[in-house]
């Protein structure tokens, strides 16, 4: 059962992977840095916010036989612990559902109160029982994806080896200003994780060079802080997530592996935010 005693309460970090589009490999960052925390001894929730359901799949669950999923969370008809399954890996998940596709509907009802925050309300409970509680947040500026970043205290963003990287942490920085300016709420970038493609299939430009780019772009933003890891292109990654599995528990000393060993050690160092909203 996830349950912690009440004097480790206050060290729980909250954790949401974002990004405005999808393919960039947020599930597959979210996954492999939730298993190495388990790993590291570490009671780790991952919440499939996204309704592709890939956390979900990823770590060998089908959606058809959960009983209950963070659709029913959100909206009243369960509680957050009647809903989470402990997975093969030993990560817990609260799953995904297809009904999240008509969870924006929902949320913007006239008759829906303070929309940006039934994420947050529900965790409020229960987060304290996790060390960490990781949300793979769905693509597009949608009210599901709102809620994933108000409901954390910090924000990871995966990108693709190329020039869009870039873009990237403008949209999102606008997205971050305008939260803090219209609901009062400030997020943390934690980190950028730029995964590299397999050489030769696309015609981009080079990693180093984007890398580049990005950190004159922290800087200039008073983000130097922020520090950026590259992870290889792997095939073990997609065989990984056929078995269900995060490359920890896969293939934990492949290059891949280790990359995402040394990514979830700078997590686990990182401080615990002490800003309430």
């Amino acid at each position: 059962m996830f349950v912690r005693t009440p004097d480790d309460a206050k060290s729980t970090k909250t954790i949401a992977f974002v990004h405005h589009k999808g393919g960039t490999g947020k599930t597959t960052a979210c996954l492999n840095v939730a298993g190495w925390l388990v790993k590291m001894n570490k009671k780790v929730l991952v919440i499939d916010l996204d309704p592709q359901g890939n956390a979900t799949t990823g770590l060998g669950v089908e959606r058809a036989t959960c009983d209950g999923t963070i659709y029913d969370v959100l909206f009243g008809q369960k509680n957050l612990e009647e809903i989470i399954l402990e997975t093969d890996s030993g990560i817990y998940l609260a799953p995904s559902s297809l009904d999240l596709l008509a969870a924006e509907k929902h949320m913007a009802s006239p008759r829906q109160i303070n929309n940006t925050v039934i994420l947050k309300e529900r965790l409020a409970n229960l987060e304290k029982y996790f060390d960490y509680v990781l949300t793979d947040v769905p693509p597009s500026s949608t009210l599901l994806m709102i809620n994933g970043i108000v409901a954390a205290e910090n924000i990871i963003i995966p990108l693709d080896a190329g020039i869009f990287a870039y873009e990237t942490i403008e949209t999102l920085k606008t997205l971050l200003i305008d939260l803090n300016e219209e609901l009062g709420v400030e997020v943390n970038v934690m980190m950028l994780i730029l995964r590299e493609f397999s050489t030769g299939i696309f015609d981009i430009i080079p990693t180093w060079e984007v890398r580049s780019l990005l950190k004159k772009l922290l800087i200039e933003n008073n983000m130097p802080q922020v520090k950026i890891f590259k992870v290889p292109f792997s095939r073990y990654i997609y065989r990984a997530q056929k078995k269900g599995l995060p490359i920890s528990h896969y293939a934990p000393f492949s290059d891949v592996g280790l990359t995402y060993r040394s990514i979830a050690k700078e997590i686990s160092h990182f401080p615990i935010s002490l800003r309430r909203r």
